[in-house]
């Protein structure tokens, strides 16, 4: 019937936790056939075997879960529908910075400079972007684009996706751009040829 020692284990186990939990109700016997294999019931065998005593089973309440650090009212009460980082990620993995485009050189815009990021789903509720200007970590932020004066030569961004307990659901590819300026000095005729960082 069983096809090893382990299923056969397996079964008395869960036949044993079942009749032991109603045990407060029922005697239980212990069997041991002639083969060492043992039997629980609730049935007194036919040779007259004495009822088990069994210890009473003891019941340990528990206080009520606390919410995690830094959950809000929403989302500690979301229980079951709160869903996973991994649902989260699938549901964002389009997330991308999509201003400036790579390599993207900016001249003549008083050093202002626009950074955008998009993905097809809405955030969800409290969900925040951090972006990181090279390397340095920006307020965070729900607009989807973003105005800043930057130095001129070449920077770095990337963003991170923050679920609504601050944990990072993905992030994005870093994106390299250049803030230029042109200098009269250099090309004092204003010629497009010219120009400096």
């Amino acid at each position: 019937m069983f096809t090893n020692a382990r299923s056969l284990t397996a079964v008395l186990a869960a036949a044993l936790v079942v009749l032991l939990a109603g045990a407060a109700h029922a005697q239980v016997y212990k069997i041991v056939d002639a083969d060492g294999n043992v039997t629980y019931t609730d049935k007194p065998p036919v040779n007259g075997s004495e009822p088990m005593d069994l210890p009473e089973l003891s019941v340990v309440e528990t206080e009520p879960a606390e919410p995690l650090p830094g959950a809000t009212e929403e989302t500690a009460g979301a229980g079951d529908s709160e869903l996973t980082p991994r649902e989260l990620r699938r549901m964002y993995r389009d997330f991308a910075i999509t201003r400036p485009a790579p390599e993207e050189t900016f001249w003549g815009t008083a050093n202002q400079v626009v950074i955008g990021w998009s993905t097809a789903n809405p955030l969800m509720a409290d969900m925040q972007v951090r972006l990181y200007l090279d390397d340095e970590p920006q307020p965070e932020t729900r607009q989807t684009m973003v105005a800043m004066t930057l130095d001129r030569g070449a920077h770095t961004v990337r963003a991170d996706l923050l679920d609504p307990r601050g944990r990072r659901i993905t992030s994005s590819s870093p994106v390299t751009f250049y803030v230029r300026q042109g200098s009269r000095q250099i090309n004092p005729g204003g010629s497009a040829a010219g120009g400096a960082w």
